[in-house]
């Protein structure tokens, strides 16, 4: 299937599409309603053909549904029909949870998101689990969503903003104990030097994630509740 990806930031939108290079990005931020963001991407790709469309949703997915409005964007996410809306059929994930399935080939594995806020999922033996961190101590008195956002890197400078992130690493891994951790987001490319068992996913390959909730992929990925499970394809098939 020709897929059409949203994934969608604080600071912008970004687009992908199968059979297009590259990616198209529309501005985001807190004055972003869902319905203004259906028409600012169909402007945006009136030249592209897709079949479907994968949306990656900064916030709570349940049963591939918007579950809670976001914390960093205008209103009107929840009611929003989006198969409607774009006259596509539409899956809807966490955003975290897309570039995690994107990069997951096997056992556990732990993506860490840094962007305009901090995103995470764990996969374990093919089930995709979203969290929320950023209500986690980093110290005694600042959270994850105090020190590893992009506003806190901008606030706090480059160094300060790597101390923190080697910092919540090593607590994620102590509670999950991942054989793999993946670090992904805009804000990814300021980790010049990779803490020990972590590798950079490159933000093009996001969109392997979204052609994973689609037939088809070498993995299929389906709702079940707050989590997703994997199917994969079998050999020969």
């Amino acid at each position: 299937m020709k897929i059409l990806m949203i994934d969608i930031g604080g600071t912008n939108v970004k687009l992908m599409a199968s059979g297009h290079e590259g990616r198209r990005k529309v501005p985001s931020g807190k004055k972003l309603t869902a319905a203004q963001m259906v028409k600012e991407v169909k402007a945006a790709t009136e030249d592209w053909r897709f079949e479907a469309i994968s949306i990656g949703y900064p916030g709570m997915v349940v049963d591939a549904r918007i579950a809670r409005e976001p914390h960093n964007l205008g209103g009107g996410w929840v009611k929003m029909n989006f198969r409607k809306a774009f006259g596509k059929p539409v899956r809807i994930v966490n955003d975290a949870a897309m570039q995690a399935l994107a990069n997951y080939e096997g056992g556990r594995m732990l993506f860490i998101g840094f962007g305009t806020s901090i995103g995470t999922t764990v996969i374990v033996d093919d089930v995709i689990i979203p969290l929320e961190p950023g209500m986690l101590r980093l110290t005694r008195r600042d959270r994850f969503i105090d020190r590893l956002t992009q506003k806190a890197l901008l606030n706090d400078g480059q160094k300060r903003w790597l101390a923190a992130v080697c910092e919540a690493i090593e607590i994620l891994r102590d509670v999950f104990k991942p054989d793999d951790i993946v670090l992904g987001g805009g804000n990814a490319k300021e980790i010049e030097k990779m803490p020990d068992g972590c590798r950079r996913s490159d933000n093009q390959k996001a969109f392997s994630g979204a052609e994973r909730l689609w037939p088809g992929a070498d993995m299929l990925a389906e709702p079940y509740g707050t989590s997703w499970r994997i199917k994969r394809k079998k050999k020969g098939a």
